[in-house]
Formats: C-alpha cells, structure tokens, sequence
C-alpha cells in the first residue's frame, strides 16, 4: 500500500531528469500504478511532488536502479508488475493503465510498449505494428522493459553488470523465457513515443562509459556469442486485431535471416584477418 494507502499492483521506477516528461503520464485520474521517481539532477527536490516515492540519485540508469532496490527490496514483494522506462517518453495514464492490463491479462514475463512511428528508435521491430495486439517476440530494448516480479527477481542481479545498459536486453530473455515462447512481447495496442535522440544525457553525464564494452563482457559473462544480436527479429506469434498480412510475416523472418548472413559474413571477415 502506498503513502496515500491506496492498494496498486504495478510500480513504475524512473530514472528522470530536469526534463522528464512523466507529468503525462499521470495526468488523468485513476491511474493503475504508483510511481517511484529517482531524480538524477541537481534541483533539490524537483519532481517529489509528483511521485509516491522519491529519491535523488546520480549515476547511470540500470546501475542506479539495482542499488534502488537492494535499498528497497520490500517494493518486490509488494508490487506485481515493475516497468523501468526512459524519462523522454510520451504516453497517457490511459495508455499506461492499458499497457499493464494487457500484460497481467496475457500473463507475460516481460514485455514493453511499441513505439510510434514517429519515434528516434534503434530497431524497427519495436515500432508499432496496428494490425497487432501484441507479438511474441525474444527481445525487448532497455528503453522500457516492463517485468514480472519473478522475472524481475531473475535479472536482478545483471542491472549492475552493465553500467551502459548494453547487453542487457539480449541477456534478459534468455533469463526469463525458460522456454515458452509466449512469456516476452511488445505491447502494439499500448505505444508510447521516444521524443529524443538516442543516446542523450546518459553519455553526456558519464563521458567514460564504453558500451559496446559492457556489452561485449556480459555476454561473455552469459556464454553468449554476438549472433545472438539476430534475436531482435524473432517472433513467435501474435494476437492480431486484424489479420495481419503474409508480407508483413515473411518481412520478419527475412529480416532475421539476413541478419544471420550479415552477422556471418562479419566473423569470416574477422578470422580471415586474424
């Protein structure tokens, strides 16, 4: 139960800045999750007003965030469902409240929000797709990643693994999915839209950080080898709202098989020159 001693399931945690767009999020009454705002500026106490939780905390998105919970760990018992998004996404308290009883009612263990179309985004596959309701897919990018409490339980511990955040969507699934490949999916009923540039205030802040190190060590740490980078185009099924077309299915899997060439193509490369 929350400082206002109302009972929601689902806490989201933001990492938010001076110009975090959150305020939209909870804009409309009856929202259907409490908000925990760890607030990474310098403006004493900017936001606090807006969150039933609050916090002033320098440093790195996913790091910051497993040192959150080692300091609050009764939150994990208390909520069901934890969604962990940037602070430069634009969304409803309708959209929000929408997106989490999707992910209750299909009983995932993680998931997150399509992105408009008009979104800055790193893959394409996590772009809308209208014909869907949702797609079961084996990735989810660390812009947004909504969890399970026992699947945030199992990833945990990697949040402190990569100070960047790279690396961290492509091991989360392997932890989670435990075979059933109707645990992940992004959510293309509920999209909210990325409003920045990739990359942003997180390498401006931390001008040392090295991700495509991080990214290299954790998946060395999991046994994984980079082909792995080909999960971004695999998807296992869909709820449709309407029948998508044979195109848009064979577009995927010829995607996901060109990456498989491509990455190919790169180590051949690479141990010809070794």
């Amino acid at each position: 139960m929350n400082k206002a001693g109302v009972r929601r399931k689902n806490l989201v945690i933001l990492r938010a800045g001076d110009a975090s767009l959150h305020r939209g999020w909870i804009a409309e009454p009856n929202r259907d999750f409490d908000l925990f705002i760890s607030y990474y500026g310098k403006q004493a106490d900017l936001h606090k007003d807006d969150a039933e939780y609050y916090e002033m905390r320098r440093g790195p998105k996913w790091s910051c965030i497993g040192d959150l919970l080692a300091e609050h760990a009764s939150l994990i018992d208390q909520y069901d469902a934890f969604w962990f998004p940037d602070d430069d996404l634009a969304a409803t308290t309708e959209t929000l409240n929408r997106m989490f009883g999707l992910f209750h009612g299909f009983g995932l263990a993680l998931a997150q929000p399509a992105l408009t179309a008009d979104s800055y985004y790193s893959w394409d596959t996590l772009l809308q797709k209208p014909r869907y309701v949702l797609r079961h897919v084996a990735f989810v990018e660390v812009m947004a990643p909504l969890f399970e409490r026992g699947a945030l339980r199992a990833c945990l511990q990697t949040f402190s693994e990569s100070r960047s955040g790279w690396g961290l969507d492509w091991v989360w699934p392997q932890l989670v999915g435990k075979g059933r490949r109707d645990a992940i999916a992004i959510l293309d009923a509920t999209p909210v839209k990325h409003t920045r540039p990739l990359g942003g205030e997180l390498y401006k802040n931390n001008p040392d950080m090295d991700p495509r190190r991080d990214a290299q060590q954790l998946l060395e740490r999991y046994g994984m080898q980079a082909s792995r980078f080909s999960n971004k185009y695999v998807m296992y099924g869909a709820i449709a709202s309407v029948s998508p077309g044979w195109w848009e299915r064979i577009s995927l899997a010829l995607r996901g098989l060109n990456a498989r060439r491509r990455m190919r193509r790169s180590e051949n490369r690479a141990s010809k020159a070794a």
